[in-house]
């Protein structure tokens, strides 16, 4: 093992025990493990408490997430410096799209100096405690005492990559004004903790849910990230890139932060946390920032993940952080030489079913030798498309129903094989008349 992979590896050991700020928003403490549930006469009530929030912060606010019943109501009391209870504080909850989880929340200012915290949940249904937090004042939202112009672009060399708009995606407008940016030093890397996607319309729903938490949650202006990614790539505008957000605390200006969608550290117990970053949404990411680098004149070296910057989060997650290394280096090739794949990838035909002409997919991350052959269901050699060396690249060959001879085949069930670098690949398609 090599001296870099060792360091990773004690990097990665040492940030296992970190937990994951849910949306970049909370900053999570200790709790009373799952909390004491106990049947009442209407359903169930689960309460809890923390008694450690921290020596050195002021709060403005506190969270936790739940899962279970999403009718539930929830109250917060907060201990103050005399050591009394609070009056109960009714908390506002955000379901989280696809799932049956939840954030109860409540956000006021006149409990900056509060020293324990405690919930109470009452259900008709069971709800289980996952995992808790406080809004830290620290990460609030960056205001320029001097709003400066917006940057404008300062070249155009990458095409921008197509980017879900806002009204695309339903957002609500920001609740006051943003403040631009006065320079662009700092990219950043997030993941949602939570809030997966793989389609467009998942997509939409979990952006949308994550604007109204960082607004009506968070008490923030608009949704914290300038970008996010969901599983099948889909690209959305969350603030513009120009103005500044609120990902990083302490580290928001000059910062355009990304999220992608989905939950990617697995150490995390309290709810499934097992996603791997698919082919799709990296190849997004690597687009998306290599136009944002070369737009505005960011450095791809400077990419970080959130963890990176005050080690108090294992966000972007243990599933995704060791890629930057090679992300960096792909950004830096893709603003260089253009597109270029990040590994070997057939895909599937399309259309499928098809019955004149289908184009077939396919990516070469090298100068490989690729061999693409069509077969009948026997097995049978109809026509070998492509047998020779390509350069990298996103391929793309049509064919046409014709076998080796130039005869039409007959409509039916075929298959197609790839050959290249170490993939070797088959899909089905099928033939109508």
């Amino acid at each position: 093992m090599n001296k870099y992979y060792k360091i990773l590896l004690l990097t990665v050991v040492s940030l296992s025990c970190l937990q994951a700020q849910f949306l970049d928003a909370v900053r999570e403490i200790s709790f009373d493990g799952p909390g004491r549930r106990v049947k009442t006469t209407s359903g169930y009530q689960l309460s809890g408490s923390a008694f450690k929030i921290g020596d050195d912060s002021s709060i403005e606010g506190a969270a936790i997430r739940l899962s279970g019943d999403q009718q539930a109501i929830v109250w917060f009391q907060f201990m103050e410096g005399d050591g009394q209870w609070s009056k109960k504080y009714k908390a506002k909850t955000f379901a989280e799209p696809n799932s049956n989880r939840f954030i109860a929340s409540i956000l006021d200012q006149s409990i900056e100096f509060a020293t324990a915290i405690r919930y109470e949940v009452h259900s008709l249904k069971t709800v289980t405690f996952l995992t808790g937090g406080v809004f830290d004042r620290r990460d609030g939202e960056t205001k320029m005492s001097n709003n400066p112009p917006a940057i404008k672009p300062k070249r155009h060399g990458v095409e921008k990559p197509k980017v879900i708009s806002r009204e695309e995606w339903g957002a609500r407008p920001a609740e006051s004004g943003y403040s631009n940016h006065p320079y662009f030093r700092k990219l950043t890397l997030h993941h949602a903790a939570g809030w997966a996607a793989k389609t467009l319309d998942e997509g939409k729903a979990a952006v949308k849910s994550i604007q109204e938490f960082h607004q009506d949650g968070r008490g923030w202006s608009d949704i914290g990230y300038h970008f996010l990614v969901d599983m099948g790539g889909n690209i959305y505008q969350g603030r513009p890139e120009t103005v500044l957000g609120a990902h990083v605390g302490g580290a928001n200006t000059g910062n355009i932060g990304v999220c992608v969608l989905g939950c990617y550290h697995p150490p995390e117990t309290s709810l499934p946390c097992y996603d791997e970053m698919t082919y799709a949404t990296e190849k997004s990411l690597i687009h998306l920032y290599s136009w944002i680098a070369d737009t505005y004149g960011v450095d791809p070296n400077v990419l970080k993940g959130h963890r990176d910057y005050f080690g108090t989060t294992s966000c972007p997650g243990d599933n995704v952080w060791p890629m930057l290394p090679q992300m960096r280096a792909d950004i830096v090739l893709f603003i260089q030489f253009g597109e270029q794949p990040t590994r070997y990838a057939l895909f599937q035909n399309y259309p499928n079913p098809f019955n004149a002409t289908t184009t077939l997919h396919y990516d070469v991350p090298e100068i490989s030798q690729v061999t693409l052959t069509i077969y009948d269901i026997l097995g049978r050699e109809v026509i070998t498309l492509v047998n020779e060396e390509q350069h990298y690249g996103y391929k793309r060959i049509d064919w046409d129903g014709r076998g080796k001879t130039g005869h039409l085949v007959a409509p039916g069930i075929y298959f197609y094989r790839a050959v290249m670098g170490p993939l070797t690949e088959t899909k089905k398609m099928v033939l109508l008349k």
